[in-house]
């Protein structure tokens, strides 16, 4: 189950399962992203029913019965949206409640999770860049004050992750180290043999920051607030999650993001 983030390369990652979908069925992989669950009742995970756990098991059993050994799901809105975040000025406040909406549609099949992560400084003008590219109503005025003094960061999102899938191995992916490398975080992931098509797809990359951004005060909040997560991550979470890097032979002469 990989949560996204949004603006983490989470759309490159999904575009290059689907370009690979055949390769990847051959080893017993199928895959259901957006455009798959967003057609269900899982798009709006507060108005589940008995009847839509019903329909996903079913879904799943046929899954089974096919033959698939593995299905990876990927939908980035489980854990919230963006204009919910900039409203707030705070990162994912429902993603504790909707990942246990999420625990419970799956009935105990979900057998690992995936959150990718960013700095927090790139993550929030990413975000309100994106509202300001594409014309959304909801990137007009950012609260950048109550952002970079909120107490939040992906510690929390991990943790209510973690909490929400309880003894469910969760894998946290750096933004930095894996955007623009789909294939090694499919491999981070399953396991599995990474097919060779699109391996470098990274699309909708940052261009223009949010023209009223933060200042660099708040930008050094932001940034040392996610080196404290990741100094947590690094430390082993709690036995909470495991931060994943790209292996050094990896990452050979590439510009990391």
């Amino acid at each position: 189950m990989h949560f996204g983030a949004h603006r983490c390369a989470t759309t490159s990652f999904q575009e290059y399962i689907r370009r690979n979908v055949a390769a990847l069925a051959e080893q017993g992989i199928a895959f259901w992203g957006p455009e798959v669950i967003r057609e269900t009742d899982l798009r709006a995970l507060k108005s589940l029913t008995s009847q839509s756990h019903a329909t996903l098991q079913r879904d799943l059993d046929r899954c089974q019965e096919q033959g698939i050994k593995c299905l990876l799901i990927s939908e980035e809105n489980f854990l919230g949206m963006m204009q919910q975040n900039l409203n707030k000025g705070e990162l994912y406040p429902e993603a504790g409640l909707r990942a246990r909406l999420v625990a419970e549609a799956f009935g105990g099949r979900v057998t690992g999770l995936a959150l990718n992560i960013r700095a927090m400084n790139t993550y929030w003008s990413s975000v309100a860049g994106y509202a300001v590219r594409n014309k959304k109503h909801f990137g007009a005025q950012v609260r950048w004050a109550k952002i970079a003094h909120h107490p939040r960061s992906w510690r929390d999102v991990i943790t209510e992750l973690a909490e929400a899938f309880p003894n469910t191995p969760l894998y946290v992916l750096p933004f930095e180290e894996f955007a623009g490398h789909p294939d090694a975080q499919l491999v981070s992931l399953l396991g599995c043999e990474a097919p060779q098509k699109a391996t470098d797809l990274w699309l909708s990359k940052d261009q223009d920051q949010d023209p009223q951004g933060h200042h660099a005060g708040q930008e050094i909040k932001l940034m040392a607030k996610f080196a404290d997560d990741l100094s947590w991550l690094e430390s082993g979470a709690d036995e909470l999650a495991r931060l994943c890097l790209l292996q050094d032979t990896a990452r050979g002469d590439t510009t990391p993001a």
